[in-house]
């Protein structure tokens, strides 16, 4: 029936929105660890700077592969973790037992703010001549705000790519389904075909309805 037809396109439209959602939240998540690990400082034989500190062996461990790519092929570095020690790649580029002793390299991060020197005071300058008394001017007046200088993105607009975006994988996602669960080809492979070929009359005998509605006319489905 049509509203069958209705619920299984709304739930499979709610169940895409979500997927997308997701997919986008593992995404920043990456991005956000590949920009730690791009922060990572590698010492050749020397220990971390003033404002830094050892790596945490968690940290040594997800960015291992990028620290290899900086490090010497045959070089030995270790973090936070005296226990284990990072081999470069001609080791293959793995977390190795250490027992804390012959290796100079060292894995740093960013342990906050690096410390500033105080200000320096200012030099005293002798006092001049009195100038003439500021006189008061006219008070500005504030005017019209402009609403295009505000940042972020409208919610319409967020709205809009998520409906595309979910009404495109709706139907990339429900012709796969149908192709491999079913086995059909060609327009077959469209989910919820009776509905997409019913939808045009739908429209029509809403569009009819909403005239006579507003004329006062009777109403007869089409």
């Amino acid at each position: 029936s049509k509203a069958t037809v209705s619920v299984l396109y709304w739930s499979a439209l709610y169940n895409t929105t979500n997927m997308l959602r997701y997919v986008l939240a593992a995404g920043f998540a990456a991005a956000v660890q590949a920009a730690d690990c791009g922060s990572l400082l590698y010492k050749q034989d020397s220990g971390c700077s003033l404002g830094q500190t050892l790596v945490d062996i968690d940290t040594l461990t997800a960015c291992k592969d990028t620290l290899c790519g900086i490090m010497d092929p045959y070089a030995l570095a270790h973090g936070a973790d005296m226990t284990k020690k990072l081999a470069g790649s001609g080791y293959g580029c793995e977390i190795e037992d250490w027992d804390g002793t012959g290796v100079g390299d060292t894995i740093c991060m960013s342990s906050g703010p690096s410390p500033t020197p105080p200000p320096t005071p200012p030099t005293p300058t002798p006092p001049g001549p009195p100038g003439p008394t500021p006189q008061p001017g006219p008070t500005p007046v504030p005017g019209p705000k402009d609403e295009s200088s505000s940042g972020g993105i409208d919610g319409g607009v967020i709205f809009l790519i998520v409906f595309f975006v979910g009404f495109a994988v709706y139907f990339a996602a429900g012709m796969a389904y149908m192709h491999k669960a079913k086995g059909a080809t060609g327009v077959e492979m469209v989910p919820h075909l009776e509905f997409w070929k019913d939808l045009p009359n739908l429209m029509k005998d809403g569009a009819f309805f909403i005239k006579n509605k507003v004329t006062g006319g009777g109403y007869s489905s089409v």
